[in-house]
């Protein structure tokens, strides 16, 4: 049976990570991620078959053209499809092997897509999306207090505020993580731009892990905060030599961190001698 979910954990986020596609064209570009229903070339907008729309299927199928106008695809949309099925299954196997609900996967999964959906725009258009950022603002209290146990387990670095009795402990939380997250990444901004002399940090990233707090908590947000910064600068420093350019998208760092903290956090806090002072 572990076998089979984790097979089905697999194609279901290859078929989100096809709908994801379809976000990532649309969103930036103001059109509804639902209206059209059916997908369509951004060449020659015919819509799209199903049959010419499996996910990790189709792009091979028809040889990475349109099967209309003959324009290529980009391999952007089978890489975020196949990279949503991998670690849609890699969430479901560590989750599983800690014997989290299924509320807190269904969400761990949803913040997956969402970090995902992020950081291909981030990379494309150097932006992300307020429906993104926002969005997950909003929609982080109401599931904190709809799902408490998103703060409660502690080795994670996810615990309580104030209280365990009520839904003011998981509301205060999910507060102090946004707060955090945010203030430390504009801190973090406005230090580099006064050494740099340049912006170092978008008010995007800002809201991101304000976002990102809201659902993981303090500790774990401030885990990805100088965990991102690691990844980005191996990449920054090739980039640099690359193209003598020095801006790079701090999205998908950020979100690279995050995927790492959600999964292995106490791993993280147990090799950094931070496990006993949380519990």
């Amino acid at each position: 049976m572990q076998l089979f979910w984790l097979a089905a954990t697999f194609v279901l986020g290859s078929m989100i990570g096809s709908f994801l596609n379809v976000c990532i064209y649309r969103l930036p570009r103001e059109k509804s991620p639902v209206r059209p229903m059916r997908s369509y070339c951004p060449h020659c907008h015919e819509p799209i078959a199903w049959y010419d729309n499996i996910p990790l299927v189709s792009y091979f199928v028809l040889g990475a053209q349109c099967r209309h106008c003959g324009s290529n695809i980009s391999v952007r949309y089978v890489l975020v499809e196949f990279l949503t099925a991998l670690i849609f299954a890699l969430t479901y196997a560590v989750l599983s092997s800690r014997d989290e609900s299924v509320p807190v996967l269904a969400i761990y999964l949803a913040l997956m897509g969402m970090l995902i959906l992020a950081s291909f725009i981030d990379l494309e258009l150097r932006i992300i999306p307020n429906s993104v950022t926002i969005g997950g603002m909003l929609l982080a209290p109401v599931l904190s207090v709809l799902v408490p146990q998103l703060h409660d387990r502690e080795v994670m670095g996810r615990t309580y505020m104030f209280s365990q009795d009520n839904i003011l402990g998981p509301l205060a939380a999910c507060l102090m993580g946004m707060v955090i997250g945010a203030a430390a990444t504009a801190a973090a901004g406005v230090i580099g731009k006064l050494m740099f002399r340049r912006e170092a940090m978008g008010f995007g990233d800002v809201k991101f892990m304000a976002a990102l707090g809201g659902f993981l908590g303090w500790q774990q947000v401030l885990l990805i905060f100088f965990t991102a910064p690691l990844l980005g600068a191996v990449v920054g420093v090739i980039h640099l030599v690359r193209t003598r350019e020095h801006h790079i998208p701090y999205g998908p760092f950020l979100s690279i961190a995050a995927v790492v903290t959600m999964l292995w956090a106490d791993k993280i806090f147990s090799a950094i001698g931070l496990t006993k002072l949380m519990t």
